[in-house]
């Protein structure tokens, strides 16, 4: 078998366009391109319309019996698609009540939780408030348990001071009875030792001062302010340094007030001498 050229075949190609250019001009050649006149348009209205004519069937001749016709099938009735516009809006409500769910229960979670953080703050608030109370009034009871013990020690201290005044008071007076009382024994125990001179005249005073020991004994005698008769004043210091021990009370703080300084007065023609 031979096979067709490349040549062979763009001749029968072309050929074939020319066949096809030359149809198609042809019928452009042969069509109108007038446009028709617009003609009037006319129409006939009927009251009823008239009975069908009567379509005469022809006789058919004799034979054998017709087959009936098969039944027409009927066609199934196709099953309906389902709607994929109703099924995309059905989703889609779905959807959004899935999400408005969502947003609903996201928003009462958010209340419950700003709810119950409102109550905390309320109750630690409360709480707080009932610590300050507590707080204050702890304060003012220990405030007022101070005052009163501080009131307790300034009554406790004023009743020691007063007790203390009422017992140096009495002590006191007691020493200064004491002390009396012994310038008295001393005194008496002096005179009893005194040689007035027989030239004394009139009633002169002479004062000495007396350093003892703890036991009384006399250690210095000391001339503070003569009487102007000398025969007097050294008949009073033999008397004083005669009569050494001189008495001294036994309590050491009366004691005390005889050794430091004694200062003896004397008056021969008195009974009682002052001293101190």
């Amino acid at each position: 078998m031979n096979r067709a050229s490349p040549f062979q075949h763009f001749s029968s190609g072309g050929m074939s366009l020319l066949v096809h250019g030359a149809f198609v001009g042809l019928l452009l050649m042969s069509v109108s391109w007038r446009s028709l006149p617009h003609l009037p348009v006319e129409a006939e209205l009927w009251s009823a319309l008239p009975d069908p004519p009567a379509v005469l069937v022809p006789a058919l001749p004799p034979g054998p019996p017709l087959e009936p016709l098969p039944a027409p099938e009927v066609a199934k009735p196709a099953l309906a698609k389902p709607d994929i516009a109703l099924e995309r809006a059905e989703k889609r409500r779905i959807a959004k009540e899935a999400r408005e769910q969502l947003e609903w229960q996201r928003q009462a979670e958010e209340k419950t939780r700003i709810e119950k953080e409102n109550a905390d703050r309320v109750a630690q608030a409360e709480k707080l408030r009932q610590v300050q109370l507590q707080g204050a009034q702890a304060r003012r009871e220990m405030e007022q348990e101070l005052s009163r013990q501080a009131r307790e020690e300034l009554d406790a201290e004023e009743t020691q001071l007063r007790g203390a005044l009422q017992r140096q008071q009495a002590g006191s007076r007691r020493q200064a009875r004491l002390v009396g009382e012994f310038q008295d024994r001393i005194r008496g125990k002096i005179l009893g030792y005194l040689r007035l001179p027989h030239n004394l005249s009139g009633n002169p005073e002479v004062i000495f001062r007396v350093a003892l020991l703890p036991n009384g004994e006399v250690v210095r005698v000391t001339l503070v302010r003569g009487s102007g008769q000398p025969a007097y004043d050294q008949e009073m210091e033999r008397a004083i340094l005669k009569a050494s021990p001189l008495p001294l009370p036994n309590e050491r703080d009366v004691a005390a007030v005889f050794r430091d300084d004694l200062i003896l007065k004397f008056r021969p023609r008195e009974d009682a001498s002052g001293g101190g």
